[in-house]
């Protein structure tokens, strides 16, 4: 095993559960003596301690020299390892299939190839079942050869089948593998590029996709090509800022996940990131009865399969499931009853926190500071506000950066320090001047701060009015859409032009 760093070794053992570590000690414990389980002393002396501390297990142990303690905590990785393998084996029909195929070699090589047979059946049974194409290809290849070389009774026609068998296979591979190509290219256009700017990128994105595309009938898809199909529509339609094509194609991802319950089992957080785009596609198109009716449905899921999910899943359900009840409140407008909805995230992300990077955790604390700014909590928003603000991260989103400064504008300006709206103007801009994709609508929330600050406030009113006005009109056009998503300037100028709550002002839009 080549992981021998101690804080590898620490962080593998704090994340076992109870029933794992048990399990490990059990495992180890079998047909071994008592001088031959130092690696168990070093499991329990590293189990007891909070923090990693080398010299001190090395100390404890009372070891030779260190090139046995290095030995002890490879050894120990290995067992540990080994012991989580038997305990999921019932879990992963990957690491079952894969077992029965080591067998099954063991087998052969002992000359006894019927035996072989029989359990490459049993591996070929599961391999169906459970969508495992390249172990699939594996076995049929294997019992190829044994046909080949070797009277098995079959007769020649079993050969034949394989062949076909085998072609079929290929083919159902080629395309899963060009598929998942594509869905990871046009995944990796939008974290270089993001979403199209104008109409003429969408055209040229619109060509090259379908292109790519063609000769390619859904009709005629396995599960696994259709689950990158979708996936690669998915990331398209985001791209191309189609939240309703990105929806649907969401929604048959998701629909074809619980068709094939077998395919749950097999990669859960992928089920579980169906359903996030779902979410997400909904929030942007303020489709509200889509919204609630899935985001129900992955709660109820996470709910009753919580259990079973390892540490992994836990992360990504929570990650999931919480920015789904956060964009519930924001686009309900249900500001104070969305406090309630808080606490929970936040103790969430203190539990999970030193496991989930920055960037995520920064947009949490955009939308809490935004859910107290409209239930007029404006010290807490700005308390989250200069998390983000004051975050000192290489590349950290720069739309973030710009929301949240906007975002505190507008929290100085609800507390009547128009004298403090000023001083962020000032210390602010260098970064604004410094912004390379200002969205016209950002450009308008900075025009108008800077009018304000140095308007009377009598006059504030028909100047809202005006770029209440402007940034209507930006609705209209589908290219401004996220970025009036993610801070919806125009509902909160709405609520100032008409003296009510930034909350219903947002609900009665929704009518």
């Amino acid at each position: 095993m080549p992981i021998s760093q101690t804080d590898a070794l620490f962080q593998l053992i704090k994340s076992l559960t109870k029933g794992e570590k048990r399990n490990f000690r059990s495992y180890a414990k079998r047909n071994q003596t008592n001088d031959s389980l130092k690696f168990i002393d070093l499991f329990d002396t590293i189990d007891k301690q909070s923090e990693c501390m080398d010299d001190f297990y090395y100390t404890k142990l009372k070891l030779k020299n260190k090139t046995q303690y290095s030995n002890l905590k490879r050894h120990l990785y290995s067992q540990i390892v080994a012991s989580l393998r038997l305990i999921h084996k019932a879990k992963r029909a990957n690491i079952q299939v894969r077992e029965y195929i080591d067998f099954a070699y063991i087998l052969y090589g002992k000359g006894l190839y019927l035996q072989a047979l029989k359990i490459l059946g049993k591996a070929r049974r599961d391999a169906v079942k459970h969508h495992l194409n390249y172990m699939h290809l594996t076995i049929v290849e294997f019992e190829k050869m044994i046909e080949n070389r070797h009277i098995t009774r079959s007769g020649g026609q079993r050969a034949i089948e394989l062949a076909k068998e085998a072609g079929a296979i290929n083919k159902t591979i080629s395309n899963t593998i060009y598929l998942s190509n594509l869905r990871l290219e046009y995944h990796g256009k939008y974290i270089k590029n993001g979403h199209v700017q104008n109409e003429e990128d969408r055209q040229i994105i619109k060509g090259e996709f379908l292109s790519k595309l063609k000769g390619i009938d859904e009709l005629e898809l396995g599960v696994m090509e259709k689950c990158y199909y979708y996936l690669s529509y998915v990331w398209y339609s985001y791209i191309q800022l189609d939240f309703q094509a990105c929806l649907d194609y969401s929604i048959k991802w998701v629909e074809l996940f619980t068709d094939n319950p077998e395919m749950i089992r097999r990669d859960v957080d992928l089920f579980m990131r169906g359903y996030h785009y779902i979410i997400i596609s909904a929030f942007h198109l303020k489709d509200v009865n889509q919204l609630n009716k899935y985001l129900e449905s992955l709660e109820h899921f996470r709910k009753s399969e919580y259990g079973k999910l390892n540490d992994n899943s836990k992360i990504i359900s929570f990650l999931y499931v919480h920015t789904g009840r956060l964009n519930k409140v924001i686009m309900n407008g249900d500001f104070a009853n969305g406090l309630k909805v808080i606490p929970k995230t936040l103790r969430r992300i203190k539990r999970y926190g030193d496991k989930v990077d920055d960037h995520r955790i920064l947009v949490f604390y955009f939308k809490i500071a935004w859910i107290y700014f409209g239930a007029k909590k404006i010290d807490k928003a700005m308390f989250y506000l200069n998390k983000i603000v004051n975050k000192d991260l290489v590349n950290l989103r720069e739309d973030l950066q710009l929301y949240a400064r906007l975002l505190v504008l507008m929290c100085h300006y609800d507390s009547g320090e128009m004298d403090s709206v000023s001083i962020s103007l000032k210390k602010f801009k260098s970064y604004f001047k410094s912004s390379q994709n200002l969205s016209p609508s950002q450009s308008l929330a900075i025009d108008l701060f800077k009018k304000l600050a140095q308007t009377p406030l009598y006059d504030h009113s028909e100047m809202m009015k005006t770029y209440f006005k402007d940034l209507e009109v930006l609705k209209e056009d589908s290219f401004q859409q996220v970025s009036l998503s993610y801070l919806d300037v125009s509902s909160w100028l709405k609520a100032k032009i008409e003296r009510k709550s930034l909350g219903e002002v947002v609900k009665n839009s929704q009518e």
